[in-house]
């Protein structure tokens, strides 16, 4: 065979690697591959083909070692040549097609001359058989730089020793006919590759020397090659380092999606032509490492125990069953313990669905800090929802809380956890979601007039006579007295009527909507397709944004003093110096309204005095106002000091009548003052992960700051490439001699089982019984429409648009009118001491009497 020309062959010099007795070109020491060619000086002097031989020619074109009597195995690849070794019955068709193909068919031939070396038939490949990968690294990097793409094919093995190894084309062998011929096909074909093409590639093992040598190599396509910039598109030249999958791993667990990430890889090698990959080649890379994943179920309660490391406090607790398969976990960090302990008077929770891939459902925790602001106090993975499964979470809470009860709890009316709360915490007021029973309302009863009279009597701030008459002449009216629903919204009435919960403190939660706006900032971070594993450390960025968004409050609190707007100043300053900002700015309103009130009557009783308060204007309305200056104790029979724990104007006026210039301690609830959390002691863990990342990123910073400076000059980049492939070879060899391996049998973990994965939900297609859910109105819920064509649609388009209004006033501190009447409209007149249950709790001559209503108020608690 003629040496080609030396234009056609590029000339590296060669490195010796004395370890491995190898010689490699700088190209393979670029991409980390330790390889040994030994090229031979002997000339080939077969002539000008481009096929190399090893052993007796059979035939043009064709190769065939000695033969042994070997068993073959073949790759899951079709392929249309036989290979060498025990011959089939079969197997004669198959070389003669094969010498048909070689003559029918134009060749392109293209020297194997990269990276300084060409393959003649005395190339012998001198390395043990783990460097079999090796060479197929070495042939697909040929491949992409000859316009073609490799793959293996078929194998040989002497019992379980690996004998012979074939790489061919992408394009070897061809499509098989049943994909020709589909007739329920839904997708269109995909383009033919398959043409049978011959080129190969072929190493043999020794069995004197036990080493791999190249028994044939073929560079003969019968094909178009490509081009570099589009061979490096092949499937097998698209593929991403480690290093590009860990930075990737790092940016998604920040909440960065794959296109973004994508494009600052991009950003980084220069332009989307040189990154070595696709999207779809990202997402399947995070496919793989999911299925990859194992015991999920014990990787996340590993996960909790590493975090627990350094976080002390932390707790959590699982349920497995009988088979041990995880059912219910539960989790709650030191600063969300910390945050109940100083908000944690008032909770919400709610279930959220489709946040994992086994579809558990998701229940959080949460209520609301001195900014107004949502906090987590807890969270908990379960299997179903089911009575008993409330119980064991709330008995969780209470006992990672230490014993803490709330004082209320607001939930969306689930029965189940109704039943839940009156076992656990017995004594806590349970409050209906007002936006789900408006929900209710318009899809049991459908008519828009009766929604907004049950709002009416929901949220108006009426005595209990008052409220039962409304009732009853509503439910008359529209004729739904023998509807169940309503019936059982009157059986209810002392968890949602403003009328019964009037003087029970809820922190300005009416509606669950605090529990739904935290639930899509938990979408935001969490996805359908996350493990366990994944969501909870994905969760934990969460609540790590949330607390985020607590400092930046806390810093617009410290930074400056809010400009004083009001016409008592006095009183003004003192809301500022003890609220934070954003109960502050719920405080103003107060204070523009207070300057309209006026006492028209005071009497002294001795030990406190009683002061009717009326608006100016409206002298049909009045207020009473009992106050015992000298404990320092002011209530009102409005109750909204109660219901939120924040002055009402007609406490103002009364301060303003006595000349008091400061709002007295006893009006002012710990809870929303600037310093509530200093005297909780701080106790912020770090995640486990945080700390390898962190040392992650100052390895690459100071890396990036070396490849910056070594690639300006050729001695500086083999010194900086010559220090790193000794410290990998370091830190390889001590990482293969690290015998802590986990021992063999079954699977433990302190001495008891591992816990296994729950069961995947497939979440696409029909299920196992087929059907299909029948498609209802969301209107009128009814079939044969939908919304759009609904007939009643006019009329019950206004119905279902205060229920959406609702979400946009979940708190006790939003007026409905502008006279400044608590849930109120315009025609509804204002709670009056009239009322027998107020003026027996006023009678008493001690202010600590008893109220029927709502609890006594004592802010010095």
């Amino acid at each position: 065979m003629a040496s080609p020309s030396p234009s056609m062959e590029r000339k590296y010099p060669l490195y010796y690697h004395p370890s491995l007795d190898l010689q490699i070109s700088p190209f393979f020491s670029v991409i980390g591959l330790k390889l040994s060619l030994k090229v031979a000086g002997d000339e080939d002097t077969t002539g000008g083909e481009a096929d190399h031989r090893v052993g007796s020619v059979e035939g043009e074109g064709f190769a065939r070692l000695e033969s042994d009597e070997y068993d073959l195995q073949e790759d899951e690849t079709e392929n249309d040549h036989p290979v060498e070794g025990k011959r089939s019955a079969g197997m004669e068709s198959d070389e003669n097609t094969f010498r048909k193909m070689i003559q029918n068919t134009t060749i392109m031939q293209r020297p194997m001359s990269t990276m300084g070396m060409r393959l003649n038939w005395k190339t012998v490949w001198t390395a043990p058989e783990e460097y079999v990968d090796i060479a197929f690294e070495f042939y697909q990097q040929y491949a992409k730089h000859h316009g073609f793409g490799a793959r293996r094919s078929r194998s040989e093995k002497r019992g379980e020793v690996r004998i012979r190894q074939e790489f061919v084309c992408h394009r070897q062998g061809f499509r098989s006919p049943k994909f020709y011929s589909m007739p329920n096909r839904q997708k269109r074909p995909r383009a033919e590759t398959r043409c049978g093409c011959p080129a190969r590639m072929l190493l043999r093992m020794d069995d004197e020397s036990g080493r791999w040598h190249v028994a044939f190599f073929s560079d003969v396509h019968n094909h178009h090659v490509l081009e570099l910039q589009f061979s490096s598109m092949l499937p097998g030249h698209r593929r991403m380092s480690e290093a590009d999958i860990e930075q990737m791993n790092d940016m998604r667990k920040g909440g960065i999606g794959v296109s973004r990430i994508y494009g600052f890889m991009a950003s980084l090698a220069g332009g989307y032509h040189n990154v070595p990959y696709t999207t779809r080649d990202m997402h399947n890379v995070n496919a793989k490492q999911r299925r990859e994943g194992g015991q999920d179920a014990e990787s996340c309660l590993r996960y909790l125990r590493e975090c627990k490391a350094n976080d002390p406090t932390l707790y959590y607790k699982e349920v497995v069953d009988g088979e041990g398969v995880l059912q219910h976990l539960f989790w709650c960090d030191g600063t969300s313990q910390i945050d109940y302990q100083v908000f944690g008077d008032v909770v919400a929770f709610d279930a959220t669905y489709k946040k994992n891939v086994y579809l558990s459902p998701l229940v959080v925790f949460s209520g609301v800090n001195h900014h107004n602001q949502t906090v987590v106090f807890a969270a908990a993975l379960v299997a179903d929802e089911k009575e008993e499964t409330y119980v064991w979470l709330l008995q969780q809470l209470q006992t990672s809380m230490k014993g803490k009860a709330p004082v209320s709890i607001i939930t969306d009316g689930d029965r189940q956890m109704k039943s839940a709360i009156e076992q656990v915490f017995s004594e806590a007021h349970h409050r209906l979601c007002a936006w789900h029973l408006l929900r209710n309302a318009t899809r049991n009863i459908g008519k828009p007039k009766f929604t907004r009279m049950f709002r009416d009597c929901m949220l108006g701030d009426y005595k209990v006579r008052t409220f039962q008459r409304k009732w009853f002449e509503m439910v008359e009216k529209f004729g739904v007295t023998d509807k169940r629903w309503v019936q059982d919204m009157y059986e209810r009435r002392h968890n949602w009527a403003t009328a019964h919960i009037r003087g029970k403190f809820f922190a300005g939660f009416r509606t669950t909507s605090r529990c739904e706006g935290l639930h899509a900032v938990i979408s935001r971070y969490v996805k359908s397709r996350y493990s366990y594993t994944e969501f909870l450390r994905h969760f934990h960025r969460c609540l790590m944004f949330v607390c985020a968004k607590e400092v930046e409050a806390d810093f617009e609190c410290a930074k400056g003093d809010s400009v004083m707007t009001t016409n008592l100043k006095q009183l003004e300053r003192s809301a500022v110096d003890n609220y934070t900002r954003a109960i502050f700015y719920l405080f103003v309103p107060i204070l523009d309204r207070a300057c309209a009130m006026r006492v028209v009557d005071s009497e002294d009783n001795g030990s406190y005095f009683i002061h009717t308060i009326s608006r100016y204007g409206t002298p049909g309305k009045d207020w009473r106002v009992v106050a015992t200056f000298d404990t320092r104790e002011v209530r009102c029979t409005c109750m909204r000091m109660e219901c939120f724990r924040v002055p009402c104007e007609h406490i103002i006026a009364v301060l303003v009548l006595n000349n008091v210039h400061e709002i007295l301690r006893s009006l002012i609830l710990p809870r929303w003052t600037k310093d509530t959390k200093l005297v909780a002691v701080q106790s912020m863990g770090v995640i486990w992960d945080s700390v390898q990342l962190t040392q992650h990123w100052c390895l690459r910073d100071w890396y990036r700051k070396v490849c910056k400076i070594a690639c300006h000059s050729t001695e500086k980049f083999q010194f900086a490439r010559d220090i790193a492939v000794l410290m990998l070879k370091h830190f390889e060899n001590e990482d293969a001699g690290n015998t802590n391996f986990p021992p063999k049998g079954p699977p433990t973990e302190g001495g008891r089982p591992l816990a296994r994965n729950p069961p995947r939900r497939n979440t696409k297609g029909n299920g196992a019984h087929g059907g299909k859910k029948t498609q209802r109105c969301r209107l009128c819920r009814e079939v044969g429409h939908n919304r759009t064509t609904c007939p009643e649609r006019h009329t019950m388009e206004p119905s279902s648009a205060v229920a959406e209004d609702m979400d946009s006033m979940d708190t006790d501190m939003v007026y409905d009118n502008l006279s400044g009447d608590l849930y109120a409209t315009a025609e509804i007149p204002s709670f009056q001491c009239s009322d027998s249950d107020t003026q027996a709790g006023f009678a008493n001559s001690n202010f600590a009497g008893t109220n029927t209503s709502g609890p006594v108020m004592s802010l010095a608690d």
